[in-house]
């Protein structure tokens, strides 16, 4: 069977936002699907089992309670660890994939969470849509952590499309911005279903649509979401082998079955009008006065012939959604995804509204707000998820999805089945102690040879230069601690010298600011493992809070430093302060780090943190020694991709020292928030690439 696609207007805003969601947060995402992966081996399965006692994550379990069984073999448990996931941070405070290929890998990492709110548009109404808005954005920002990853997909989207982020702001933006976005029982139809309602007009006594027209549209729309979700299951398999959470918001479906009585041709007894047999397309002449099978009489544009109406009113009749439902569950467990339908209506009285078009009778709306719950219940209870229906209180049902999953173990084992057959294996997972139960993936598809041998070819495969110099100069962006008050950077001169950069954040909103009267800066640098030790003081004038100084080391040049920077204000409140332990020899070639903005007054003030604002500007500079001139710049994301970034190289000479500096401006506008590198190559006798990590918040 074709796929038939649903296009519906008013979710046209909401898609439109997500694009904009795409583009805040990364690079469009690639069509291409993504290969099977292999983490450890090929026969190693790594499963996520999440074990409640009473419906409440067990926190205090160890490896000895588990006991994994596949095809009913005890399997050893070789790796284990209990991730517990904290509240998320402040949105400013998450860091986003700064692109795709960071993204995908985010994805892959089994620590970090994913999750996709699946709005199924066509079975939602617009008061539900309103109605379920606000709880779910109060779900994600209390259910993700700091390194999840969630994602909105609808049924206007192919899986590809999705773009994972960790920030949720733009969601919820979105949400209330296009708050009616469900499109049940409202006349908003496509062009093909405008076709089906001018292919099939309404008989004597029957409003519009007519019933034939009415049932194929609601066939097609269910077999349009059912496929959605199938698309959206295999693309997460691709990316992904542990466990992904679907949060679907929908109000369920009929599971339409082959219907011979919509091929059964119509008859009017009071006009008399009796539906002629389908036909092929009829042979004509066409604008151009060539003979054409293209019926002219097609009613706008993009719309159906009569034939092409019949065409899909057969295939729609003859439709098994019952079947293809089946098929998906199997899929999902495959695919390791679980779904947690969600009902916004609450606790619904009546599957149907009186209008606008006539409700069943009460048996069968009965009947069919039944099916519809009991088939989202089938969903999540054969995808180890949970279903959120039957339930006014939509804050407390979406509660209970986040109490499921804030803590989870990773187990990890060499299958005894080393066969690679590509054959299913169920998977079995429990725990000794008596009354908890174990959600867990129920198995998986074993590799062939040929993609054992593909992915490892892959592993293989040597890591650009480039690619180890990013991750290296970004790692160093662990030691950002952005609740610190007072950072200090280190960067050495030479081996014999180092710079010394401080930074003092502004008071919180309404606290006293207890630095506006100026301080004094006390730096201590000792070399790890003893010897001479050498000290400083920096004046900060008022409304300085920041400084830069050259502090010269003991003869001996020790390698570690250690280095610790105490700030006291004037007016004697007590002081701040920050420690920092460097490596010389790695850090030497390093640059100063400067930033200008609207916070800073637009003066160029030198930074002690590696993070900036889009709003600012950044400055490297690199000290210039015998014939070093001016290279070129450029930046590049986490994976050491150049971007379409524009980096200015040029040099300055210091007229108070005399001494040259290689000088890289940056302008951060462009860039999303994220981590990102800045190369600047250094011309001369021996060109010098330095690569610098720097992170973009908001």
């Amino acid at each position: 069977m074709r796929h038939l696609s649903v296009r519906l207007g008013s979710a046209a805003a909401f898609a439109m936002a997500a694009a904009v969601f795409a583009t805040a947060q990364t690079a469009p995402p690639q069509d291409q699907e993504q290969p099977p992966r292999f983490r450890v081996g090929a026969s190693f399965v790594r499963i996520d089992a999440y074990p409640l006692r009473n419906g409440k994550p067990v926190l205090d379990l160890g490896a000895n309670d588990f006991e994994v069984f596949e095809d009913g073999v005890l399997q050893k448990i070789e790796t284990f660890e209990h991730v517990q996931i904290r509240a998320g941070g402040p949105q400013d405070e998450r860091r986003e994939p700064s692109s795709q290929r960071e993204s995908l890998a985010a994805i892959s990492n089994p620590r970090n969470r994913v999750f996709v709110i699946f709005l199924d548009v066509p079975h939602v109404s617009i008061p539900s849509a309103h109605a379920i808005n606000e709880p779910l954005i109060r779900l994600i920002d209390r259910i993700l952590g700091p390194d999840d990853l969630v994602g909105v997909m609808t049924t206007e989207m192919a899986a590809s499309q999705i773009v994972f982020g960790r920030k949720t702001q733009v969601i919820a933006d979105s949400l209330r911005a296009n708050w009616p976005w469900g499109t049940r029982h409202t006349y908003q139809y496509d062009k093909r279903e405008e076709a089906y309602q001018a292919c099939y007009a309404p008989l004597f006594g029957e409003r519009i649509p007519s019933a034939l027209a009415s049932e194929l549209i609601k066939r097609k729309r269910e077999r349009a979401t059912l496929e959605a979700m199938q698309d959206l299951v295999r693309y997460l398999r691709t990316v992904r082998e542990e466990r992904k959470a679907i949060l679907t918001v929908t109000e369920g479906w009929l599971l339409y079955r082959p219907n011979q009585g919509l091929m059964k041709l119509r008859e009017d007894p009071v006009t008399g009008y009796k539906e002629p047999v389908p036909t092929g397309e009829p042979i004509g002449v066409g604008p151009n006065g060539k003979l054409t099978t293209k019926d002219p009489r097609r009613i706008g544009e993009g719309a159906l012939s009569k034939s092409e109406c019949d065409a899909d009113r057969l295939m729609l009749a003859m439709m098994d959604n019952d079947r293809f439902f089946k098929d998906l569950l199997q899929e999902a467990n495959f695919a390791n995804a679980s779904f947690y339908p969600i009902d916004p209506r609450g606790l619904p009285a009546f599957d149907n509204p009186i209008g606008p078009e006539p409700p069943p009778p009460i048996t069968v709306d009965l009947a069919m707000l039944k099916q519809r719950i009991e088939i989202m219940r089938t969903l999540a209870e054969n995808t180890d998820g949970l279903a959120v229906v039957d339930n006014n209180d939509l804050d407390r049902g979406l509660r209970r999805i986040s109490d499921d999953l804030t803590s989870y173990y990773l187990l990890g084992y060499n299958s005894t089945n080393a066969k690679l057959d590509g054959k299913y294996r169920s998977v079995k997972v429990r725990v000794k102690q008596p009354g908890i139960t174990v959600r867990a993936r129920q198995g998986y598809r074993a590799p062939v040879e040929a993609e054992v041998v593909a992915a490892r070819r892959a592993a293989d495969a040597p890591v650009p230069e480039i690619t180890r110099a990013t991750t290296a100069a970004i790692d160093r962006l662990g030691r950002i601690r952005p609740e610190a008050r007072f950072r200090i950077n280190v960067v050495p001169a030479s081996r014999s010298a180092i710079w010394v950069a401080g930074e003092l954040q502004a008071a919180a909103s309404g606290q006293p600011d207890e630095f506006t009267q100026g301080g004094t800066a006390s730096i201590d640098v000792s070399p790890v493992g003893g010897g001479g030790s050498t000290s400083a003081k920096v004046a900060l004038k008022p409304g300085d809070r920041t400084f830069l100084t050259r502090i010269e080391l003991p003869a001996s040049g020790p390698t570690d430093v250690q280095v610790r920077a105490r700030l006291t204000s004037t007016n004697g409140p007590l002081p701040v302060s920050d420690m920092l332990q460097v490596d010389i020899g790695e850090l030497l070639g390093q640059p100063l780090l400067f930033r200008r903005g609207v916070t800073t007054g637009n003066r160029l003030l030198p930074a002690a943190d590696y993070r900036f604002s889009r709003t600012e500007r950044l400055r490297l500079e690199f000290p210039a020694t015998g014939d070093a001139r001016p290279g070129s710049g450029r930046v590049l994301d986490r994976s050491g991709q150049p971007l379409q970034v524009p980096v200015m190289v040029t040099e300055r000479k210091d007229d108070a020292t005399g001494m040259r500096w290689i000088v890289a401006d940056v302008t951060l506008a462009p860039l999303s928030v994220g981590d990102y590198a800045v190369e600047v190559s250094i011309a001369g006798a021996t060109e010098q690439r330095v690569i610098t990590g720097i992170r973009v918040a908001r």
